[in-house]
């Protein structure tokens, strides 16, 4: 966003010329995509609000506010898209075939704990008790900033088990790539690339043609988010009689309200 869209249109301004009006043109600009043009306007006000709090570089730049602030943001309606059972076994198949199973089984660890992505890459073994079978998820770690004692199914247990056998003594469940040293810094960061790849082999990606520089080339998009295993998660719980109120406690809901999404599916 900020390469195509921010520094294109702003980048020969001077930060204090860049005021709300330039910012709700850009905005206007991308009202085909609105969740798009949000966006946008949210990495735009965050970039703003960081120099503002700063005060080397409130010094130095010397930005009156955030002219972010006070634009009306573009109505978004809440997705409740989930896989049904037929999809669900179409993505085991896929992700059975995946040329990597640890990354395999970080997708798996999704389906089952209905976790969000983060969560599940920044995991520490030392968050686990494999034993009694739960995951203490750190405060940092979540959204709403504190601490979850999440239990876990047997079928994410026998997961997580065979992740540990195959590890080598890193922290993290799914390290990052190795330092200088050969010491592993951080967790992975994401699973988009073998999301996609899994999506087509599940037959969950439409193709995108697009023109390259010889000749006519496809992408495959998903037509399911990474995120959509969360709903899957919730909505198969819901459907199967689980209360809401325990949904709402697994997810890390603290308002019931995020969880009434899924009222319809009992």
């Amino acid at each position: 966003m900020l390469k195509d869209i921010l520094k294109p249109a702003l980048a020969t301004r001077r930060l204090t010329e860049i005021d709300s009006g330039a910012l709700s043109k850009l905005h206007r600009s991308l009202k085909e995509t609105p969740y798009r043009a949000n966006r946008v306007l949210a990495l735009a006000s965050a970039m703003f609000g960081w120099a503002l709090r700063n005060d080397a570089a409130r010094a130095r730049w010397g930005i009156p506010e955030n002219p972010a602030k006070g634009i009306d943001r573009y109505h978004e309606e809440k997705r409740s898209t989930w896989l049904n059972q037929e999809q669900l076994a179409a993505l085991e198949n896929a992700l059975v075939a995946y040329h990597d199973p640890h990354t395999a089984d970080a997708i798996r660890l999704l389906i089952l704990t209905g976790s969000r992505e983060a969560e599940v890459l920044s995991a520490e073994w030392s968050q686990f008790d494999l034993k009694r079978g739960f995951w203490t998820k750190p405060s940092h770690h979540t959204k709403q900033k504190c601490e979850e004692h999440v239990p876990l199914s047997d079928a994410a247990v026998m997961v997580l088990k065979r992740i540990q056998a195959r590890q080598n003594g890193s922290p993290y469940l799914f390290p990052g790539r190795t330092g200088r040293n050969g010491k592993i810094k951080a967790p992975r960061v994401t699973l988009q690339r073998p999301w996609r790849q899994v999506c087509k082999a599940a037959g969950l990606a439409v193709p995108i043609p697009y023109r390259g520089k010889r000749q006519e080339l496809v992408r495959w998009k998903p037509t399911v988010r990474i995120h959509d295993l969360r709903h899957s998660f919730a909505s198969h719980l819901v459907s199967k009689g689980e209360s809401l109120h325990i949904v709402g406690r697994l997810l890390g809901h603290t308002q019931p309200q995020t969880t009434a999404r899924y009222a319809h599916l009992a």
